[in-house]
């Protein structure tokens, strides 16, 4: 799971973004077995792989008592002068559940904020006193290092991620995609109207709210929303609503306003242009509109 959940989250954004990243599967030895004894067969070996400071280099988890036993000692002491080399080059460094002890004993993690397994947490304190180690977090991202808590957590990091770099839309795709929720850092609000009312099980309404989502500043008619939804006017008004719970319309006016809140940490922006590109007639509009928001 520490593999594989974010190598299939960035797979999926591979698949709905026309291949933005490059997947490479590399280690000190060009076959490992893990912990569990599934064989890895065909890696690139370390030396062999060129990296930029765009990219990134996962670090799955590994075994908390061979690792405190000293049983990996000799495989950390031979990355651990790549994995420096390319911290220093601003390579971004991540690592899922217990992989960042891998990070905390080749000594790129001091002085840095970053959370690991829960079982590990206490270690982390005393043996490395520098560390700035925190356990209320799903994950944790300090300049290059990104670390998560747990297997299922680095899912959620790699998400944020995508995110980070191609917008909520496409990690709210990717995640619906994988059947998991979209879980963001603990300072974010943990509602995203990416995927609020998206627990349902209509395929008609998914592929509306997925277009409203793709084009918020657009006025679609209803006769238009129902073609996308390859259904009449009636049946997507009624089934809409008891899907999500809301109308077309506040489900549309909900995310023009998370837009509209995104939009307005751009300095550049001035309030007529964030409602235009919101869909809003004015700014007056818009501010009349999230007035009556809760907060």
């Amino acid at each position: 799971m520490d593999l594989s959940g974010p190598v299939q989250v960035f797979y999926e954004a591979n698949n709905l973004a026309s291949g933005s990243y490059d997947i490479q599967f590399a280690g000190i030895n060009v076959q490992e077995r893990s912990e569990q004894g599934l064989a890895l067969a065909g890696l690139t070996n370390i030396d062999q792989v060129s990296l930029q400071s765009s990219d990134f280099i996962f670090v799955p988890g590994i075994d908390f008592k061979t690792f405190v036993e000293g049983g990996l000692s000799s495989s950390i002491t031979r990355i651990r002068e790549w994995l420096r080399s390319h911290f220093a080059r601003k390579v971004n460094i991540a690592s899922v559940c217990s992989g960042s002890l891998v990070l905390a004993e080749v000594g790129i993690l001091d002085e840095r904020r970053c959370t690991s397994h829960w079982k590990c947490i206490d270690y982390f304190r005393q043996r490395y006193p520098r560390v700035n180690i925190v356990s209320d977090c799903l994950y944790a991202n300090d300049g290059n290092i990104f670390t998560s808590a747990g297997m299922t957590s680095g899912i959620d990091m790699a998400l944020s991620i995508v995110e980070q770099q191609h917008g909520p839309i496409l990690a709210a795709k990717v995640a619906r995609e994988m059947v998991v929720y979209l879980r963001r850092h603990e300072t974010n609000k943990q509602e995203t109207i990416y995927l609020d009312y998206r627990t349902h099980f209509s395929p008609g309404v998914h592929k509306v709210q997925d277009h409203i989502l793709s084009h918020p500043s657009e006025n679609f008619t209803l006769d238009e929303l129902a073609s996308v939804a390859n259904m009449s006017t009636r049946s997507l008004t009624r089934l809409f609503r008891k899907s999500t719970g809301h109308t077309i319309n506040e489900f549309k006016t909900a995310v023009r306003l998370e837009l509209a809140r995104t939009l307005q940490g751009n300095t550049d922006y001035t309030a007529e242009k964030i409602a235009s590109l919101c869909g809003f007639e004015s700014a007056r509009q818009l501010r009349r509109l999230q007035s009556r928001q809760p907060g």
